[in-house]
């Protein structure tokens, strides 16, 4: 039986801002980009991830989720691509409620992932804009 090699990404040249409150769900995205030996940096809120890109403007791809306290993912999102429309942003997240793709792409997103995340797929997602 023939076992298909997983592809191998190299981003180490690059940034990328996971925008994740839970703890465990940004131990997961930070262990499943590990491998491809990019920079991560973590915020914890929506606020966090705008002051981030306010100061920084060498963050190639943000992984934002939606849900979060103090700024959600839609605000964030909205005001990240006023700084900087041409910075790719994925949305992810749990709730899978009618609509709620709609207003991600409405806030500015790139794509849209729903959780829970499997790997290859998000990698896939990312290799677009990377």
């Amino acid at each position: 039986m023939d076992t298909v090699e997983p592809i191998k990404y190299d981003w180490s040249n690059k940034t990328i801002l996971i925008v994740e409150d839970v703890n465990h769900n940004y131990k997961f995205l930070f262990h499943a980009l590990k491998p491809s030996n990019a920079i991560v940096i973590w915020a914890k809120n929506g606020k966090e991830a705008y002051d981030i890109c306010k100061s920084d403007s060498k963050i190639d791809l943000i992984l934002m989720d939606i849900n979060m306290p103090i700024m959600n993912g839609y605000k964030s999102t909205r005001l990240i691509k006023g700084l900087n429309k041409n910075i790719p942003i994925i949305t992810q997240t749990a709730y899978a409620f009618a609509g709620e793709r709609e207003k991600s792409f409405a806030a500015g997103c790139d794509e849209y992932i729903l959780k829970p995340i499997h790997v290859k797929e998000l990698l896939a997602i990312m290799s677009k804009y990377l």
